[in-house]
């Protein structure tokens, strides 16, 4: 099964390759086209590992290549959720991506960089070593700047710059608790313990915490989340599904990783510092939804979003309890079929209407039924309302904060707190979410023709132009949007794979 993830990382790499040639060779629309076909080759490489997760196994596989080092493909139940949907993202975005970048410029090298980025997504979560995870993390910061800049305009190159300046600043703090990590232990190996030589080393908070500012840049974590407002917005709308859908998951991941995998036991033993990362969480999460409200653009405003759902992700990670770390990595998985959606819906608004500003967007619902009822499901799983995906792991998350407060790693009034920071969170989405879906659905048609009823109180019959876009488009918004009812419906294949994560770093 090693020989699948390793080809799962190769072949957008290669594939990059045979997209150029196939572009300037025969034409762009058949590069979009082998784009695609990469990168659901990609996530059928990623569904080949699948057996081995879910008969409760790990991958481990080491290999020597004319490296001075040993390359180890490791994939754990966190790994592989993650490698999952961030693939079938990726195949997601790049089919949504054929008609939508059919007006844009310079597509060969968006479908080039997006595979690249495609590749070091994929190293990431299916590496065992410190350093080659940081290798694929600053490979993925830098190809993905490229599709965050792909509009070229000026400011397209400011919150590119910005990105670029914060994804360093982040890598070279990440490279130095790497450093730190091999010379204490003289190893940089990731296991299901932790790395036994920390415990005692002098050092051991200022390694923590330069590990979690590197990895929390990257996830857009209050407060080194200033990048990310800018960047993801700005971004032709596939990619912004892909930043803030996925990439961003990347520095949860090594979050989780740094406080399960890197510390284990030691911080376990030891919630302090697990209290402070509580807060940061919970700050993340409640900052994100209240900027969320000011905004008066679309995709500013799903950008907010994503920070504070990721501080759900954060909040459940630092509970340290088996029942909160099951609803962050849960919420993982949730997150992305739902900020995907809405990004795609947003993105079809756009290309359609040109429309961007939330007051323009009243009526669009008689104009693009279809896309506002995707947009409308994950608004409402974004919210927590059952029987949608985003109520369970939120629901999971609420008792993660009960179970770590009757596990005395936090009070009981602080756990009764996380879990009303939770539903304000939830309230602060129906407040920004709310508004937009009601005045789709029963505002006023952009243009001053009214869809319903004239003023006589007579129905009016207005002919309304339909403008759903083609199918291409429709799919990947309609496999998210569904996605996010069924598998809160059927929870079982992303809740056991969380539950399985819990199950490596607390054995129950």
């Amino acid at each position: 099964m090693g020989v699948f993830a390793l080809l799962a990382i190769i072949a957008p790499a290669l594939g990059g390759i045979g997209v150029y040639y196939v572009s300037k060779k025969v034409s762009e629309e058949r590069g979009c086209t082998l784009t695609t076909i990469i990168c659901g080759i990609t996530f059928f490489l990623v569904c080949l590992v699948y057996p081995t997760i879910a008969g409760g196994n790990v991958v481990e596989w080491r290999f020597y290549p004319l490296l001075p080092v040993t390359l180890t493909i490791y994939v754990d139940s966190l790994g592989f959720l993650l490698g999952f949907i961030a693939s079938f993202m990726w195949f997601m975005a790049s089919l949504y991506a054929m008609e939508y970048m059919k007006p844009e410029h310079a597509k060969t090298r968006f479908n080039i960089f997006s595979l690249l980025s495609l590749c070091g997504m994929m190293g990431i979560v299916f590496t065992g070593n410190l350093f080659s995870l940081y290798i694929f993390f600053e490979l993925m910061a830098v190809l993905s700047y490229i599709l965050v800049i792909h509009e070229e305009t000026e400011e397209a190159m400011k919150a590119g710059l910005k990105y670029l300046f914060m994804g360093i600043i982040g890598g070279l703090v990440l490279l130095l608790a790497i450093v730190a990590t091999h010379a204490i232990c003289g190893t940089t190996t990731l296991t299901q313990a932790g790395l036994a030589p920390l415990r005692g080393s002098p050092y051991f908070t200022w390694i923590f915490w330069c590990f979690i500012l590197g990895f929390a840049v990257k996830a857009g974590m209050f407060p080194v989340h200033v990048w990310l407002p800018d960047a993801h917005p700005i971004a032709p709308t596939p990619a912004s599904a892909l930043l803030s859908g996925v990439m961003i998951k990347a520095g949860a991941y090594g979050i989780i990783r740094t406080i399960y995998a890197v510390f284990g036991s030691p911080v376990l033993a030891n919630p302090t510092t697990g209290k402070f990362l509580l807060i940061l969480g919970i700050i993340t999460m409640i900052l994100g939804s209240g900027c969320a409200i000011l905004q008066k653009e679309i995709k500013r405003l799903l950008a907010f979003s994503s920070i504070a759902q990721i501080g759900y992700v954060i909040t459940g990670a630092a509970l340290l309890s088996s029942l909160g770390l099951t609803g962050g990595v849960l919420h993982i998985f949730n997150h992305a079929l739902m900020k995907g959606t809405l990004f795609l819906c947003a993105g079809a608004m756009i290309y359609k209407t040109g429309l961007r500003q939330l007051k323009d967007l009243k009526g669009i619902g008689f104009r693009m039924p279809l896309t506002i009822i995707c947009f409308t499901l994950a608004a409402c799983s974004m919210i927590g309302f059952p029987p949608f995906c985003g109520f369970i792991s939120k629901w999971v998350l609420a008792e993660g904060a009960l179970q770590s407060a009757s596990m005395g790693i936090i009070s009981r009034a602080a756990g009764i707190a996380v879990v009303g920071f939770l539903l304000l969170s939830s309230l602060l989405n129906v407040v920004y979410y709310g508004p937009i879906v009601i005045k789709a659905w029963f505002g006023v048609e952009h243009g001053g023709h009214n869809p319903g009823h004239g003023h006589s109180g007579h129905e009016e019959h207005v002919e309304v132009k339909r403008e759903d876009p083609s199918w291409q488009m429709l799919v990947p918004m309609f496999a998210l949007a569904l996605g996010t009812l069924i598998f809160g419906i059927y929870p079982q294949f992303p809740l056991n794979l969380a539950k399985a994560v819990a199950h490596i770093y607390f054995g129950h």
